[in-house]
């Protein structure tokens, strides 16, 4: 288009300006041109021509119609120039392009773009490897196999991987710093209460004697409760899990609430009870804390019953109010007793039947308070 709008303005140097955008009049005929080239591109003004290894680009010959409209644009006036000279555009020759046509500049071009391409996807594929070593060791630091993580390179990934190293060093950090003073706070602790239980043991006095040992059990009850909690806050807790019938799980849990007469608990079971994968001393610990509660809340019978799919307890007494129902919080009671504990028997319990993928729900009918862990 530039080269024809070059000739059309003329001048003496059309041959100049043509050569600086490679172009040149060509030396074949129009009529030579079309008949041995092949056509590569059409537009209205001029076909590309493949002949001879080169570019032409040859003027489109007007035809009838073409030349009847162009009749009408010059008798209206609204084509303006010379009319003898836009109604023989057939011996306007040809423009040549000058540059030898040549498939290696284009193999070249293809080539490089593919090698650039592959390199691309190399270094990707690349990344995308490091960040999934990246996860496997996150992963491994998360499940305590280690303590850092292990890449070294200049790039993000190695930028990420030391953040992340002295991220978990003050982790570890802190998590030392809160073993240590939890180890000494509760050895502190410990060690008065067991002097005030031996004290509270030797007194003779009655007066004075049950009241020191209700302070005494308080606080180890205390302490003990303390442990759990830190144990479950830290996500330390790890299962041991292995396949037990309910019952022997049970008969566990009442040798662990250490009281000398079991009569008011009463324990429904079916010929053959249930088997469940849990852990043993854990799970017998929750069980316990159920059933502390429904002996320390009622006066009456204490009914344990084991079904297939659940077990039940069930105790007489008051229900429960609704802020003490949400077993997901510690410490949701309002008041506290000097033989009640925290408060943390419910939450402990529920966090171990989580843990094991069961579910604890509450349920208040006929005046008794039902206790379902459903398995």
């Amino acid at each position: 288009m530039l080269g024809m709008r070059i000739r059309a303005e003329g001048g003496e140097d059309t041959h100049e300006s043509l050569e600086e955008i490679g172009l040149r009049y060509s030396r074949f005929s129009n009529d030579e041109i079309r008949s041995g080239g092949a056509v590569i591109l059409q537009d209205s003004y001029c076909d590309m021509i493949r002949y001879q290894n080169r570019l032409f680009f040859v003027p489109r010959e007007i035809t009838t119609s073409q030349k009847s409209i162009f009749r009408l644009l010059f008798t209206a006036g609204v084509e303006s120039g010379d009319y003898d000279e836009t109604m023989s555009v057939k011996h306007i020759a040809a423009l040549e392009n000058t540059k030898e046509l040549s498939m290696g500049h284009f193999w070249t071009l293809v080539s490089t773009i593919n090698a650039a391409t592959i390199a691309f996807f190399i270094v990707l594929i690349r990344k995308l490897l490091g960040l999934r070593k990246l996860k496997k060791q996150i992963r491994a630091v998360g499940a305590g196999n280690k303590r850092q993580v292990g890449i070294k390179s200049n790039d993000e990934l190695g930028e990420i991987a030391d953040e992340f190293n002295l991220t978990m060093q003050k982790i570890n950090s802190i998590k030392e710093a809160r073993e240590l003073f939890l180890r000494n706070i509760l050895h502190e602790l410990r060690t008065p209460v067991m002097k005030g239980k031996i004290i509270a043991g030797i007194i003779k006095d009655d007066e004075f004697k049950e009241p020191l040992k209700q302070i005494f059990t308080r606080q180890e009850i205390i302490l003990s409760e303390i442990v759990k909690l830190e144990k479950f806050g830290s996500n330390e807790w790890i299962l041991n899990i292995n396949e037990y019938r309910i019952i022997d799980i049970i008969d566990h849990a009442l040798d662990l609430l250490f009281i000398k007469n079991t009569d008011r608990i009463k324990i429904n079971s079916q010929k053959q009870t249930p088997v469940i994968n849990a852990d043993f001393e854990l799970f017998s610990t929750a069980i316990k804390n159920l059933l502390d509660n429904a002996l320390k809340y009622s006066k009456d019978a204490v009914i344990v019953s084991i079904l297939a799919d659940r077990l039940s307890i069930a105790s007489t007494g008051e229900k429960i109010d609704d802020e003490r129902l949400n077993f997901n919080r510690a410490f949701n009671r309002k008041t506290q007793l000097a033989n009640s504990g925290l408060g943390l028997g419910l939450y402990i319990s529920n966090q171990i039947f989580n843990k094991h993928g069961y579910t604890l729900k509450y349920e208040y009918k006929d005046g008794k308070n039902c206790f379902f862990v459903c398995f």
